[in-house]
């Protein structure tokens, strides 16, 4: 009995002496950099809006002006330098393109898109290509993350010290990645827009007299009443 006593105690020695070696306690080693671990990549890619042209009517196919007229809006959000089109050359409908051209130098400049930042070009297409389109493209920023998913080995159903898993933070990077309204923003911040010097005299001028400075809150004028019948 007494040995059992003496075996037991013994192993609870070991143990407690193999809890100090590695103690349960997270440290700078456990620390997660996410942006590092998982990084947003941020790289220049090409938009292209593909134009038919009707070659019967000498102008642009039918529906092809709202195309047009969203792509352009995506330029003016996202575009980097100029909006290029391209038109075909030694075509059978090469001269359908040209009338096309200069209706959509109108349809642009209608849609608020200067001159100075269109560059009209050429490209060689087959020459048996009756149905030669204008191609529309401009350089915009994409941004990208890893793919998620594939790391598995690591069962979060017993986590004693509550370290990250294998795949902490990826779909979190993924998914921003994804919905980030302009990726350039990742790489540099925008410049300030310029000053409202007329409201900030506004406010100045309410707070040295000690009127309220924040805008007029119509909400309070709000009866909370369904209805103004009389009865």
């Amino acid at each position: 009995m007494n040995r059992f006593i003496r075996l037991l105690a013994l192993s609870f020695v070991g143990a407690a002496a193999a809890g100090c070696s590695m103690p349960l306690t997270n440290g700078p080693d456990q620390a997660v950099n996410i942006e590092k671990t998982y990084p947003i990549t941020v790289e220049p890619q090409v938009a292209t809006l593909v134009v038919q042209v009707d070659e019967g009517l000498q102008s642009l196919a039918r529906g092809e002006e709202p195309r047009v007229q969203a792509f352009v809006e995506r330029w003016k959000m996202r575009g980097q330098g100029v909006l290029n089109a391209a038109a075909p050359s030694g075509t059978p409908n090469q001269a359908a393109a040209g009338a096309a051209i200069e209706q959509l130098k109108k349809a642009l400049a209608e849609n608020g898109v200067p001159q100075s930042s269109v560059q009209f070009t050429s490209y060689r297409a087959a020459g048996d290509d009756a149905q030669a389109p204008i191609t529309l493209s401009f350089v915009t920023y994409a941004a990208s993350a890893q793919e998620c998913g594939s790391n598995w080995t690591e069962s979060l159903s017993f986590t004693p010290r509550n370290t990250p898993w294998p795949e902490f933070g990826c779909s979190t990077q993924h998914n921003f990645a994804a919905i980030v309204a302009e990726p350039r923003d990742l790489i540099e911040p925008r410049t300030s827009d310029p000053v409202d010097a007329s409201r900030r005299t506004t406010v100045l001028g309410h707070y040295r007299e000690g009127m309220p400075t924040r805008t007029a809150d119509e909400s309070t004028k709000d009866s909370g009443a369904v209805s103004t019948v009389n009865k």
